[in-house]
């Protein structure tokens, strides 16, 4: 089980040692981190609604396989915990949200293994899903004969999945470590689905970030060995290592406000773990910011951070109250978190950014974060799937904006001798 500030502290480690090495015999200030982020407007045509294209650089493709990974997780943990529930309407949603992530990773992997190996991939990973799909279901009505078979399917699919993983990569990928990949990936969403059917929330909370940041990582040695060989190279370099963190931390916290959000106009059974899975999340992100700029940003970072994630609470309080001036209220308090916050972050990495673009960015989170609890909270799920996911896929570009300004900033202030 990881430690709440672990993921963050080794982060800033690492970046900061490796920018120390690779700037060691500079003669001047290093050169932007390589394979810069999308432009602000790029991230707000994402945040709009816009068909996101498949990336053209390899490198770019390996860090979007990740986060599509990781998404996956969090839309079947979601997919589980709705049929558990016996919200069919929601878990219906929910598939089709991971069907959409299915499309995705596999328009992306079809550059290297064709049309016909990413129609294998799909047809596979949509077993893999209604196998989990009917697991769930098992739990819901308390049928262990339909439990135990689709476990004993799902185990089937992780050999199936992982022969065709090796097959794809030509012999990169090892097959016992391809197999224990799938399994640990299975196994962490069966052991989050038991725990939540038992009513033991907080076990299922952890899980939950457990899984999402394993999946994760699955994605990262996918990418490595399906993706062409100089893709490896590419991402232990300092700026995608920094921007790859960045975007698990940043998308991680999506899925925990949406889940928190989701929670509180329902029945609030998993607010309480999914408040302590944010403050872990926070202080990751915060363990971060204090290894590159020190403990006196990294304390305004937490304190704005931490405020937000809270008005973002309180318009859900409002929401779920029915209260319109309560609502009111916490759209000021995040206005005005969006242009602090925007200004901090701009005078943090020496005005690399941008302020406008920044607070535009914000607005634009914030707007689909209310905009998703608000459909969520009239029933209409699949709009709320819809716009949760447009939500994880715009951090995935703020983080590459980001990662960039940071590493540059934190680069320039190393010795060059």
């Amino acid at each position: 089980m990881r430690t709440t500030t672990g993921i963050g502290r080794a982060l800033g480690t690492l970046l900061f040692a490796s920018l120390l090495a690779a700037c060691s015999s500079a003669d001047s200030d290093p050169p932007a981190p390589a394979a810069p982020a999308p432009s602000p407007s790029a991230a707000q045509s994402a945040a709009a609604g816009a068909p996101i294209d498949v990336p053209t650089d390899p490198a770019e493709a390996a860090l979007r396989l990740e986060a599509l990974v990781g998404q996956h997780s969090i839309l079947a943990a979601d997919m589980m915990r709705a049929r558990i529930r016996s919200d069919s309407d929601l878990a219906q949603s929910a598939n089709a949200a991971l069907g959409k992530n299915t499309q995705a990773m596999g328009a992306l992997l079809t550059p290297v293994i064709g049309s016909d190996g990413v129609a294998r991939f799909e047809d596979a990973w949509a077993e893999h899903i209604q196998e989990l799909f009917e697991y769930a279901r098992g739990l819901s009505t308390d049928d262990t004969a339909l439990r135990d078979e689709a476990h004993h399917e799902l185990v089937e699919y992780e050999a199936d999945l992982a022969k065709f993983f090796v097959d794809a990569s030509k012999g990169r990928l090892d097959r016992k470590a391809a197999q224990a990949g799938v399994a640990a990936h299975v196994d962490h969403l069966l052991h989050g689905a038991d725990a939540y059917a038992a009513g033991d929330r907080a076990t299922a909370a952890t899980l939950y970030r457990e899984a999402y940041a394993h999946s994760f990582r699955l994605g990262e040695t996918l990418a490595r060995a399906l993706l062409p060989p100089a893709v490896g190279a590419q991402l232990d370099s300092p700026a995608l290592r920094l921007r790859s963190a960045l975007t698990e931390l940043l998308g991680e916290n999506v899925a925990l406000v949406v889940g928190a959000m989701r929670s509180a106009v329902t029945d609030g059974a998993d607010l309480p773990s999914l408040g302590t899975a944010l403050n872990g999340n926070t202080q990751d992100l915060t363990a971060a910011v204090d290894a590159l700029f020190g403990p006196a940003t990294a304390q305004r970072f937490q304190a704005q951070w931490a405020d937000h994630i809270d008005e973002l609470l309180a318009y859900t309080s409002a929401t779920a109250a029915d209260d319109a001036a309560g609502q009111a209220a916490a759209r000021r308090s995040l206005a005005g978190f969006e242009q602090s916050f925007a200004g901090f972050l701009d005078d943090t990495t020496e005005h690399r950014l941008g302020r406008d673009e920044l607070r535009q960015a914000f607005v634009l989170n914030d707007r689909m974060l209310l905009q998703q609890l608000d459909a969520y909270a009239a029933k209409d799920y699949a709009q709320a799937h819809d716009i949760g996911y447009r939500t994880y896929d715009a951090s995935f570009t703020v983080s590459g904006q980001l990662a960039t300004a940071i590493g540059s900033t934190v680069a320039k202030r190393l010795p060059t001798s």
